[in-house]
């Protein structure tokens, strides 16, 4: 008797459950080892049209667009799937797997048209906007270039001024590319395809250019896996490390010493990490330092001209990568950027 009861009561927490999933607006599927299903909701039914008699029956025959069986078979927990593919493209979707009871795995569909479309209206504002300005504003920094090059009486009086225009028109540009090649990249497509980048032809290029940016100011050490290369996209990924050894030489006093290095990590991943011996951060402001303008220093970052946009362009690309960037840093000894890509994307020649 009590272990009927014990059974009934399971039961009837089983049947709970089952209730309960099946009121969840999200799509929920249950798939075991082989990718088969076991249970749906009643969400999956308007999502993914199931029927009762598709249970058994493999996910991929019934979800057969190529961005979800490769995303099936190279599932990432820490990354999701955004399609339009399903439903015939009308509505935008977030497809997540999640591992769970002995390998069983957890299909979880959540419909995100309109925050998709929210956010691709702020994208096309910027957009639009970025360009808007850039006409104008380059006519405007055309003018003072030509004044502050012309000759004449104005020139005593009015070259300061003219100069700190022509600056301040300057580092608006700046912003304005900045703000581009963000709206460009969050509105790129998961579904391109990988290309083999060869890094270490990256970095060595990138080691002259710090070297000239610094004009001698500071000492670099360079350690680069000569035959490692990624899977990725060549010019983000430019653009990241760039970035990041940009801001080293920036935030670093003269004489300093900056170590980048590129290496194959613990877990036969790669790892790109560019190590500073500059101002350091305070901790509280490390968790931000992604968010788009944000400064730790509003007036250092004048200084150093920077937009306050490159460590959020650094971020998207790096989502792009199945990577994300880690950092580290003590006031007065320094800072550590780093960010290591899994060992799938590893491609040695």
């Amino acid at each position: 008797r009590a272990l009927e009861t014990h059974a009934d009561i399971q039961l009837y927490k089983s049947e709970q459950f089952k209730a309960a999933s099946m009121l969840i607006p999200d799509a929920i599927v249950s798939l075991d080892q082989k990718n088969r299903i076991e249970w749906f909701n009643a969400s999956s039914k308007n999502v993914l049209k199931l029927r009762r008699q598709d249970t058994g029956s493999s996910i991929e025959t019934l979800i057969r667009f190529p961005e979800f069986i490769k995303y099936l078979k190279d599932y990432d927990v820490s990354n999701s799937l955004i399609t339009h593919s399903l439903n015939g493209g009308a509505r935008v979707y977030n497809l997540e797997i999640f591992e769970y009871y002995e390998n069983h795995k957890l299909l979880i569909i959540k419909d995100i048209t309109e925050l998709y479309n929210l956010a691709q209206v702020r994208r096309d504002f910027i957009a639009n906007a970025s360009h808007e300005l850039r006409t104008p504003l380059t006519v405007l920094k055309g003018y003072l270039e030509a004044m502050v090059d012309t000759p004449g009486a104005h020139q005593e009086m009015w070259l300061p001024a003219l100069k700190n225009m022509e600056d301040q028109s300057s580092r608006i540009q700046l912003i304005i590319e900045d703000l581009l090649t963000l709206s460009k990249m969050e509105s790129e497509t998961l579904a391109m395809r990988d290309e083999v980048v060869l890094v270490p032809e990256l970095l060595k290029k990138l080691q002259q250019d710090a070297e000239q940016l610094s004009q001698g100011q500071h000492r670099f050490e360079f350690s680069i896996e000569a035959d490692l290369c990624i899977l990725g996209f060549k010019e983000p990924l430019k653009s990241v490390f760039t970035n990041l050894v940009t801001n080293a030489v920036r935030y670093t006093p003269e004489g300093g010493l900056i170590k980048v290095t590129w290496s194959t990590d613990a877990n036969q991943g790669a790892c790109f990490q560019v190590q500073d011996s500059g101002i350091g951060i305070e901790a509280e402001h490390i968790p931000r330092l992604t968010e788009r303008f944000y400064r730790v220093d509003s007036a250092r970052s004048r200084a150093t001209g920077g937009t306050g946009l490159g460590l959020a362009i650094v971020k998207h690309i790096l989502e792009r990568h199945s990577s994300e960037l880690q950092i580290e840093s003590q006031v007065g000894k320094g800072s550590l950027f780093k960010c290591c890509f899994p060992a799938r994307k590893v491609a040695c020649e």
